[in-house]
């Protein structure tokens, strides 16, 4: 019998930007749960990714510290990296302001209706694409996912985009190892794979709803964006962009 795939969850949120749990609580979940590898993706800035490392001191999974970058065209992640990427550059600017951190970008939930990349992602030289995104209700924007980009992805990804405790590593990403090197050689050899417990989904979901409502109404009703902070050409995808394509 082959050794077993190593388990990540790339996509989680702390207090830090617009989770329910501090990073402390995090780190709690972490060290009892039974992940290889976590990385932690607050937005915009890369502090509650250090934070949970520095609390874990080497329980529970390997940490990699990310975050999610808010760029003028959507959402998208940054992983391996140490340092805050700039927000608000437009998507191509900023996998090349990750990679040269030596860091991975990967397009977070594409064909989410609001701060999402849309085709876009198959445009720009991304590392992978978060083909199985844990937010509730997100089941179609998936699907979509995983058939207009799943099969010219560098690699497929999974993440629980957890905004609350129970999500955590509900969503993950499998991998041949247990590291987190081995974790990145196989993103970049395309050698991932997601993995979706629905049980743990379903179970989960109520509270996870009410808190995505809640950070949905923040996100529309926030003033938008000055155009100058955007790299020129640059412009934010709103919702009916992305959900009009096909």
């Amino acid at each position: 019998m082959g050794a077993r795939a190593g388990r990540a969850d790339l996509h989680i949120h702390t207090t830090l930007s617009d989770g329910a749990a501090t990073p402390a609580q995090v780190a709690g979940v972490l060290a009892r749960g039974d992940l290889d590898v976590a990385a932690v993706t607050d937005h915009d800035s890369v502090e509650g990714a250090l934070r949970v490392r520095e609390l874990l001191r080497g329980r529970g999974p390997e940490i990699v510290v990310g975050a999610e970058i808010s760029s003028a065209d959507g959402h998208l992640l940054a992983l391996f990296i140490e340092r805050d990427v700039p927000e608000g550059r437009g998507a191509a600017e900023t996998v090349e302001l990750i990679h040269e951190q030596g860091g991975l970008a990967i397009a977070a939930h594409p064909y989410f209706p609001i701060c999402s990349l849309g085709d876009l992602a198959a445009r720009v030289a991304f590392d992978g694409v978060e083909v199985a995104n844990g937010t509730p209700l997100g089941e179609l924007a998936n699907r979509r996912a995983r058939r207009r980009l799943g099969r010219a992805a560098r690699a497929r990804l999974g993440g629980s985009d957890a905004h609350v405790l129970g999500a955590v590593g509900h969503v993950t990403t499998r991998f041949p190892g247990r590291s987190g090197a081995d974790l990145r050689a196989a993103i970049e050899r395309g050698e991932t794979w997601p993995a979706f417990d629905w049980g743990r989904h379903l179970a989960i979901a109520p509270g996870h709803v009410l808190r995505m409502a809640w950070l949905m109404l923040g996100e529309l009703a926030a003033p938008r964006r000055r155009p100058e902070v955007a790299a020129p050409g640059s412009t934010l995808k709103r919702s009916a962009q992305t959900v009009e394509q096909k």
